[in-house]
């Protein structure tokens, strides 16, 4: 069982408590949360046929368990949902299904107009299963900045800045008093540990430790071990064998769209003695991603492995040294020498700090203008 005080601890990150007004010695109680939560879902157009259950494009492991983990507590509500993908999963994602014993969601590329769509861990149409524009979009959780769709009048939103949309969807279930079963639990748990990188990466917060703590709680899982299953998880989100470059490339990508410019940004890494062949076989398939998908340029982020100094170390040979950022297309030079000055070469910059995704995007954008 969840400890109660881990418990407040997430309402109070996800900002579930309300606070009281005192008036004339009146206590006006505010609604519960879940209450609240729960006329909501009733009051949205379900319409009479299935609602899916998105992650983005190219969905990793937080993307894909968060759809299948939303998907269960709207049907423990009630209502007809079902988790689908829209693209192939990866490795990691295939690897943590097959450890923990999850099935994980049918391949569904596309959806007809008027379709009822949740998505999860995205907000940009240009993440979205193809077919999205046209189809109605009931709610949207989702751990990254406002995209496009979340600031379009969709019903209800649910967004925070926490390390994994799975926290979010554990609130959600704590707000509505669902029971989480094992194996849901160990669904939201490897998107929490892929996502944070097992509470390691920096946009990792107390809520996520909170849900990542009570979840290894209610399973029996103890540090120690969940610790090693994530280095599986590395091994083969890491495990190339057999891919082109460019499916290489698309292998961690997301697109966006931002006043009027379309633009794509891959997330990759690199050991230091392998970066200089890495970045060339990467330059070489970006026209072709531009082409394909009908960008006005492309980027990707290399984040940069060095051996560790600290040879004591046995389960981390490798530590950051900060991230190139290789672009390609109309404006994007200008772009991204912009961000992080002058161009090693033709198509490379490059930072001394690590910097993520999430981190390019708004600085890309500010870039593209308002």
């Amino acid at each position: 069982m969840m400890k109660k005080a881990t418990i407040l601890m997430m309402l109070f990150v996800l900002g579930m408590f309300s606070s009281c007004s005192v008036e004339d010695n009146y206590v006006d109680t505010p609604t519960p949360p879940g209450d609240e939560l729960r006329e909501k879902l009733r009051a949205l157009d379900w319409g009479s046929d299935t609602c899916y259950v998105y992650g983005h494009k190219t969905p990793d492991v937080d993307a894909v368990t968060s759809a299948l983990a939303y998907a269960r507590l709207m049907q423990s509500l009630g209502y007809n949902c079902k988790a689908k993908v829209s693209s192939g999963m990866n490795r990691e994602t295939e690897y943590i299904a097959t450890f923990f014993g999850f099935e994980l969601p049918e391949l569904k590329t596309s959806v007809a107009p008027q379709t009822r769509l949740i998505l999860t861990d995205h907000a940009d149409y240009m993440q979205c299963v193809d077919g999205a524009r046209e189809a109605v979009i009931l709610q949207v959780i989702d751990h990254h900045e406002d995209g496009e769709i979340a600031k379009s009048g969709i019903p209800i939103v649910r967004r925070e800045m926490v390390g994994s949309t799975n926290t979010i969807i554990f609130g959600m279930y704590q707000e509505l008093g669902v029971a989480i079963d094992d194996e849901t639990a160990r669904i939201m748990l490897a998107g929490i540990v892929s996502d944070t990188k097992n509470l390691k990466k920096a946009s990792t917060c107390a809520a996520d430790t909170a849900v990542w703590e009570a979840l290894t709680e209610q399973l029996g899982i103890s540090p120690d071990s969940m610790a090693v299953v994530y280095k599986q998880m590395s091994k083969a989100s890491d495990d190339v064998s057999g891919m082109t470059d460019k499916e290489i490339f698309l292998s961690d990508y997301k697109g966006y769209e931002y006043n009027g410019y379309l633009f794509g940004m891959g997330s990759l890494e690199s050991k230091k003695e392998k970066i200089d062949d890495y970045l060339d076989r990467l330059l070489a398939v970006m026209p072709e991603v531009l082409a394909e998908k009908g960008l006005d340029m492309v980027f990707a982020k290399i984040d940069y492995k060095v051996p560790n100094p600290d040879t004591s170390d046995p389960d981390n040979k490798y530590v950051n040294a900060g991230t190139y950022l290789i672009y390609y297309g109309t404006g994007a030079r200008e772009v991204a020498e912009a961000i992080l000055g002058a161009s090693l070469r033709e198509g490379v910059t490059y930072s001394e700090t690590k910097i993520s995704r999430k981190e390019f995007i708004p600085l890309i954008q500010e870039q593209l203008g308002s």
